[in-house]
């Protein structure tokens, strides 16, 4: 049977969160105060696509203007605080091995997705990429892996991320969900949606796949 593995971008396969605070840390001082970038918020922004957030964070201001001052600011500062998770290759690399299909499946944009896989050696790792405007609805919404997965033509699918509403996707998806907790302020809320597996580190996750792919094998 054919099997792929889906991944979430950010705090799943690349390590893009001290990137992120520092580019949502560097709006709050400009148009706000960064005493207002709580610890809550914090954690909030670490998943939606940007736009939402800046009209939540910014709403006496054009979002998309705030999205282009982020991704500005990040491409001109901060594109080295960003780094493939530890164990990422490595994983990618057994997967293909076992012979599974990969890709990403982010609310991030393409562009940005295909200019940080390329920048840190990932992109010949991923047979398929799909990002914020390939699809018409954000994650929690399936469509995304849905694509992914028609794309690959594998007939089934499991999905990796490190957020509550990548979980989500992936039930409505109807897929095999791996939980990846990268961040402890997140852990709760992500169990809370009841993925099927949970790993510590991106390590784990080859000997779920191989038993997963071995189920799926026999029931076939």
């Amino acid at each position: 049977m054919n099997c792929c593995v889906l991944f979430d971008f950010d705090g799943t396969i690349m390590d893009t969160e001290p990137a992120i605070m520092a580019s949502y840390g560097y709006l709050f001082e400009k148009y706000r105060t960064i005493e207002e970038f709580t610890e809550e918020r914090r954690i909030s922004v670490l998943g939606p696509a940007l736009e939402v957030k800046m009209a939540e964070f910014f709403p006496e201001k054009d979002p998309w203007e705030c999205v282009a001052e982020y991704r500005a600011y990040q491409k001109a500062n901060l594109r080295d605080l960003i780094h493939p998770m530890p164990g990422a290759m490595e994983l990618l690399d057994d997967l293909k091995k076992m012979g599974v299909l990969t890709g990403t499946v982010s609310t991030r944009y393409h562009v940005s997705l295909a200019e940080l896989l390329e920048k840190n050696g990932m992109m010949d790792r991923m047979s398929v990429v799909i990002g914020h405007e390939d699809v018409t609805r954000d994650k929690p919404d399936p469509e995304g892996i849905l694509k992914a997965q028609a794309m690959l033509q594998c007939e089934k699918a499991m999905y990796v991320g490190d957020s509550p509403m990548d979980i989500a996707a992936g039930h409505r998806a109807g897929v095999f969900t791996a939980a990846f907790p990268s961040n402890p302020g997140k852990r709760q809320a992500l169990l809370a949606e009841r993925p099927d597996a949970v790993i510590e580190q991106l390590g784990d996750l080859t000997e779920i796949v191989r038993k997963w792919m071995s189920a799926e094998n026999s029931e076939s």
